[in-house]
């Protein structure tokens, strides 16, 4: 079904190939994985299978590609569809409905008969009852939702996802797994991931990228197990890999279950019956191994931010955010999860004074934002919004990271306002650019590109960067880890530990239970706009609770299930690992 050989890639705007010298091959009915960090040419791989490049972005080819028999770089019609890494990209209609029904009365199909499939194809992704909304309302990950169900409608041969999952909630990754699983058989799928486990038991087979080139191509079941490969090109193994070399095992467990099995053959002291080691515990292991939770300095720290009673409408009819209360500590992070359409974005904006609500208030630093401008909020709250294409202007890195200090540079003084005072001078804004560059792990040979030209994940740093610029004391960050490669991760994660140290608060904004997790001190769980439950974040996560996240469309984290299983209370990989791997002797 789908053939590449020697298959290389150019953009007009660079004579460097994004792919070079790629071959591998896809069976009928099957599922190609495909894997690498920021810049491994993922995306690109995704538009040439598609037709799109180069017929619509311009630029060269080399060597055989053919997908269903035709060449992409020549046929009209590829009988591929593709859902995008951008996915507002490619919605074009007004209403949700009529982008499902366009694709099928495209087909030839009656409209009547469109409408009962539409309606079937948005229930097949939680989306019927906002059938007909229009679809600026829709949340990020709602519009995601929304463009799978309209790609699904043009009955594909081919099938790609790139990157469709990471702005979708917990029940929504699952969702589309299942739904990819479905599939196989019927209709050939290329899936581009950031997440190795979103792999695992999807595909038949995996490609691993890095600059461009093929790294490794074979079956996914062994590629995944592969810890140094993938550590090698930036990615994170597999969940069930990393902790089972972290306590070690002399095997990759891929599942949980297979986890449970190497326990029972390569330890002493497990017993599988009971699902517990016989191995005397070890003392004093800490509740949270991460250095977040209850005990940090922020439960007694200066409120930097607060929203009291909070209530927005988009119209009468659609109640974005209702009655919401929290509050933001000196040098806490507090995360504000949900499922889709949960109200996440909309209180985000709310908090930065990009909206103004219609009941209730917010306070920053003491000080109401009603009246105030939003770029007078944001000298003590910053934001890197969910959409980083939303947030960018600058035709350089360099220049976004310069501008929001250069539009800070002089301040009004005296009686009327007449006169100014230089803030910041052209060493510190150099010096500022280059300690921000760094926190977020941007390369410096990226500051003279174009922003826009970018990977979605780099474009995120970008934002990011230019949100602590003016080293604000709140900063909101809106799904920062969607997108972005195992190191980018890590930076980010050094970044809000930074900040945290700093006094500085965090309003962390993500549908990544195992970041949230990490990271957090404070969770609120928004449903339907309303605050469901706030508290800690081993309150919220506790296992008592896991239940009833679900039907709010969340999960914990997967190292906090597979901990459970086999009787460790842990959130988190690297908790998870402290407090078990005393417990264990493992055979040699």
């Amino acid at each position: 079904m789908v053939h590449a050989s020697e298959f290389g890639f150019s953009y007009p705007t660079s004579d460097e190939p994004v792919l070079s010298g790629l071959s591998f091959e896809l069976d009928a009915g099957s599922v190609l994985g495909v894997v690498g960090p920021v810049e491994a040419g993922k995306t690109t791989l995704a538009m040439a299978l598609s037709g799109f490049a180069p017929q619509n972005t311009g630029g060269t080819t080399s060597g055989e590609l053919s997908v269903a028999g035709r060449d992409p770089r020549e046929a009209d019609d590829t009988a591929v569809a593709m859902v995008f890494e951008d996915y507002s990209a490619q919605l074009t209609q007004v209403r949700v409905i009529d982008e499902v029904v366009a694709p099928l009365v495209n087909r030839g199909i009656p409209r009547a008969d469109a409408l009962d499939r539409a309606r079937e194809l948005l229930e097949q992704v939680r989306m019927a009852d906002v059938a007909d909304q229009f679809t600026w309302e829709l949340s990020g990950g709602q519009q995601q939702r929304l463009a799978i169900a309209a790609a699904l409608a043009t009955d594909p041969d081919v099938l790609v996802f790139d990157t469709a999952t990471d702005m979708l909630d917990p029940e929504g990754r699952d969702d589309v797994s299942n739904l990819i699983s479905s599939l196989q058989g019927e209709m050939t799928l290329v899936v581009t991931a950031n997440d190795p486990d979103a792999l695992v038991g999807v595909a038949d087979d995996l490609l691993v990228l890095d600059g461009g080139e093929r790294v490794a191509y074979g079956p996914a079941d062994e590629l995944l197990r592969d810890a140094e490969l993938l550590e090698s090109v930036g990615v994170a193994p597999p969940v069930c890999v990393r902790i089972a070399r972290e306590v070690g095992l002399p095997s990759s467990p891929l599942t949980p279950g297979e986890f449970l099995d190497a326990l029972d053959r390569h330890t002493v002291g497990w017993d599988p019956t009971t699902g517990e080691s016989t191995v005397a515990q070890a003392d004093g292991g800490p509740e949270r191994a991460d250095g977040a939770g209850a005990d940090n300095a922020a439960a007694d720290g200066r409120t930097l931010l607060r929203a009291d009673g909070v209530t927005y409408r988009y119209s009468e009819e659609i109640v974005a955010v209702e009655d919401v209360d929290l509050t933001v500590a000196e040098g806490e992070v507090h995360a504000i999860i949900g499922g889709n359409g949960a109200g996440k974005t909309t209180l985000s904006k709310l908090l930065v004074g990009l909206f103004t609500p219609d009941e209730g208030a917010v306070t920053v630093d003491g000080e109401p934002t009603e009246g105030r401008t939003a770029r007078d909020v944001a000298e003590s709250v910053g934001i890197a919004l969910q959409n980083p294409d939303e947030q960018l202007s600058e035709q350089t890195v360099d220049g976004e990271l310069r501008f929001p200090l250069a539009r800070r540079r002089y301040e009004r003084t005296g009686l009327l306002g007449l006169s100014k005072r230089e803030r910041y001078d052209d060493a510190f804004i150099d010096e500022r650019v280059q300690t921000i560059r760094e926190w977020v792990g941007l390369p410096e040979s990226v500051l003279t590109a174009d922003p826009m030209f970018l990977p979605r994940g780099q474009r995120r740093l970008v934002t990011i960067a230019s949100a602590l610029a003016p080293d604000p004391d709140v900063l909101v960050l809106d799904e920062p880890v969607a997108g972005v490669d195992a190191t980018a991760r890590a930076h980010i994660t050094r970044t809000i530990d930074r900040l945290r140290e700093r006094g500085k608060g965090v309003v962390l904004i993500d549908h990544d239970m195992e970041f949230v997790c990490e990271v957090a001190d404070t969770v609120t769980v928004l449903e339907d706009g309303r605050v469901a439950k706030q508290g800690p974040v081993e309150t919220v996560f506790d296992v008592d609770n896991w239940e009833w996240l679900a039907t709010r469309h969340l999960r914990p984290p997967r190292a906090a299930r597979l901990a459970r299983q086999v009787g460790v209370d842990a959130l988190t990989a690297d908790a998870f690992v402290e407090a078990f791997a005393p417990t264990l002797e493992v055979r040699g």
